[in-house]
This record gives C-alpha cells, structure tokens and sequence, in this order.
C-alpha cells in the first residue's frame, strides 16, 4: 500500500502505521488461511458446505482476480485511513501478490 496526506500529524507522521491493528484484523479475516470464490462460481454451494463443515474459511467476492482484489483492499482501507485522519491521509494504490509471478496493482485514474 501506498499512501499519501496533504499535511503532516502533530508528530510528524503522514500516516501513524501503529494505528493498523483494524487494518490487520480486516486483512486477516479475509486473506490469512481463507479461501476467496467468485459469487458467481458454479460450485460456490460445494464451497458454502465445506465452509460450514469447518474444513475450508470461505470468503465470497464479486470477483477474485488479483487486479479486483487489489481494488476490493483499497476502497476499504482507503474509506478506513480517511475517515481516521478527517481526509489528511489517503490511499494512492495497492498491489496485492498471489505469489512471485503474479500480482496486481491497483491505483484509481
């Protein structure tokens, strides 16, 4: 993640990283031993069941490719750091890796 402000805390700091645990609790909820499904994957009842069999952590987006689900984490932590600095501090872009070779980064025109 990349941020940006317009102006600087009363410590000096453009964003306060010490105050993420809601970031980190809402990245790990979603991404930390989870698996993602399109909603419109056909087996998404299969998922549901092994979900609710504790065998799987299912989350359900509108779509998991790498490029939305990089927009998915910036429209929510960007709403998030703007509602906690009064709109100081604001999200520039994410890139999210599903591992070396592929990656995402999203950044609104």
């Amino acid at each position: 993640m990349t941020f940006g402000c317009t102006d600087l805390d009363k410590s000096g700091f453009g964003v306060d990283f010490g105050q993420f645990s809601d970031i980190k609790a809402w990245l790990s909820h979603w991404f930390d031993h989870t698996t993602l499904i399109n909603e419109d994957d056909p087996e998404l009842p299969l998922f549901r069941e092994l979900h609710d069999k504790q065998i799987l952590d299912l989350r359900v987006l509108p779509n998991v490719s790498m490029e939305r689900t990089a927009e998915f984490v910036f429209d929510y932590v960007d709403t998030w750091i703007r509602k906690q600095t009064n709109n100081r501090s604001f999200l520039i872009e994410v890139e999210c890796r599903e591992n070396d070779k592929n990656a995402a980064t999203y950044r609104p025109s």
